[in-house]
């Protein structure tokens, strides 16, 4: 029944009243009488239930404490592992895998800074594997990702501690060192280089480094190096490596004062460039060509000679080479093709001598197809004649895309241009150019009677050359000459024109026309 089943379930919750032990409290009775208190000594029981409601309430508040407190430390773990994700995408290299640029600037800066770190010398070196463009061109990218996998990988085995590396681009490394002194530096270098040879052990590959020496500052206050730029550092770094270009047998190179010179030249250069070419800074000079037995004038070549108002003559060696590097040879090449142009409408226009002018065209152009159509409307703009104007290219030009360059030069040759081909000998590869490319004129290389080798042997070579020019009904220029005896030599073999010091240097303009004017 109902009451038996009350009487049941109050069976079975009586343990909850069951006490547990009494004890005694003081209990305050509020007073109306002011400055009196009432006290009085009461009896308590704890029983069960108080004791069971008092651990629920406990595990309650952990619960309710405990879930933030544990989603907060999930949070945490969480944010953990998503910055060691955000630091490996933001200092991993994508190609090999390793350290990235921006971990070694950060790791490098770390190290220097280091104070057990300041007397030491650091070494920034720019390690650069020399033709991997080839490298990738015969074997392909992934082989070329690779390769630069496996150089990582040997320069992490490598390093020692408190130095640090990182790939910066394409096949180019940059290595933190600690050096003890620069012959140390250059030894471990040497070593280096010749075990990267052997990373792909069935090709062989070679390196070249550039260093920049970080000595320890004289004061305190700069011995923490924390004025030192890394990346301008490694630059300089690069630049010594640049400088070895060409020369054989040469990989490691200190960065050095002259390199600097250079250096602050070239952005100097760079920044004056197309105010100087508005200005009209750049100058056209004419060095006469000569008939071997006339001796007077028959052509005449145009050279660029830049006026600075600050520096004076600038040699041409001294802005030429950093124009070719960075692409402004082709305005310098419109701005002297105009300028011979313009002098060959003045000379038709006021009834001067007429020779014909050889102007040089940078192998840098030979990559436009519309080259021949350029050339024409910068010609036209002033009326010249085109059989006035001889285009000079130099050897290096035929070793590029051949097909574009024979479509060009047959293009130049119908419109009535000249072509010829300047420094022929000074290469390998000339003689098999001339049964393929358009030449008129060769421009006969003078190293043939200097070096080592015998005069004899030249003066064979000079005469044979001479002998196949005229079999292919070419026209010889030999440039350079300063000795009567070449001139009698070269007018023996037929010889067209000569040009060099023998005769006259590089003129102005209106020293050449009065020139050209006396020999009538």
């Amino acid at each position: 029944s109902i009451e038996a089943l009350k009487k049941s379930s109050y069976e079975d919750n009586r343990w909850m009243e069951e006490p547990l032990f009494h004890t005694y409290c003081w209990v305050e009775v509020p007073m109306q009488m002011q400055g009196y208190r009432m006290y009085y000594r009461a009896s308590l029981t704890i029983v069960q239930k108080n004791i069971f409601f008092m651990n629920v309430a406990i595990l309650v508040q952990m619960l309710f404490l405990g879930v933030p407190t544990i989603l907060l430390f999930v949070n945490v773990l969480s944010s953990i592992a998503m910055q060691k994700r955000m630091v490996n995408l933001l200092y991993q290299d994508p190609v090999t895998g390793g350290n990235n640029w921006c971990h070694f600037l950060e790791q490098s800066r770390k190290i220097l800074r280091r104070f057990g770190n300041t007397n030491h010398t650091y070494a920034v070196v720019n390690l650069h594997m020399l033709r991997f463009q080839d490298f990738c061109a015969c074997n392909g990218s992934k082989e070329g990702d690779e390769l630069l996998k496996k150089i990582d990988g040997y320069l992490k085995v490598n390093m020692d501690r408190g130095e640090t590396f990182a790939r910066f681009s394409k096949a180019d490394f940059g290595l933190l060192l600690r050096c003890r002194s620069v012959e140390q530096c250059e030894k471990r270098l040497k070593k280096l280089l010749v075990e990267l040879t052997g990373v792909k052990r069935d090709q062989m590959i070679s390196f070249s480094a550039g260093i920049y020496l970080l000595h320890p500052a004289a004061n305190r206050k700069e011995r923490r190096r924390r004025q030192i730029d890394l990346d301008q550092v490694y630059h300089f770094a690069s630049a010594a490596r640049s400088s070895m270009r060409g020369r054989e047998g040469e990989y490691i190179k200190l960065f050095d004062q002259q390199i600097l010179q250079e250096q602050l030249w070239r952005r100097k250069v760079e920044e004056r460039m197309e105010a100087a070419l508005a200005a009209g800074e750049f100058r056209l000079y004419l060095q006469p060509k000569f008939h071997p037995v006339t001796e007077k004038i028959v052509g005449a070549e145009a050279l660029v000679r830049w006026i600075s108002p600050e520096d004076g003559m600038i040699p041409p060696n001294r802005f030429i080479p950093i124009f070719e590097e960075n692409g402004f040879i082709t305005r310098l090449d419109d701005y002297m093709i105009s300028e011979v142009a313009k002098l060959q409408s003045e000379w038709k226009i006021h009834g001067q001598k007429q020779v014909p002018v050889s102007v040089n065209v940078s192998r840098v152009n030979f990559v436009k197809e519309d080259l021949a159509e350029h050339i024409c409307r910068l010609v036209d703009g002033y009326g010249a004649a085109h059989a006035g104007i001889e285009l000079e290219l130099t050897e290096s030009a035929f070793f590029g895309n051949k097909e574009l360059l024979q479509k060009i030069l047959k293009e130049l040759k119908m419109c009535g241009f000249s072509i010829s081909m300047d420094d022929f000998g000074a290469g390998y590869s000339s003689r098999n150019s001339l049964k393929d490319l358009p030449i008129d004129v060769l421009k006969l290389d003078m190293d043939f009677f200097r070096g080592d080798g015998s005069k004899e042997r030249g003066e064979i070579v000079v005469k044979e050359t001479i002998r196949l020019a005229k079999s292919l009904h070419m026209k010889i220029v030999a440039e350079g000459i300063e000795k009567k005896e070449q001139v009698e030599f070269l007018a023996e073999q037929g010889c067209d024109m000569i040009q060099g010091y023998y005769f006259a240097k590089p003129l102005p303009v209106s020293e050449f026309n009065e020139r050209a004017e006396r020999d009538g």
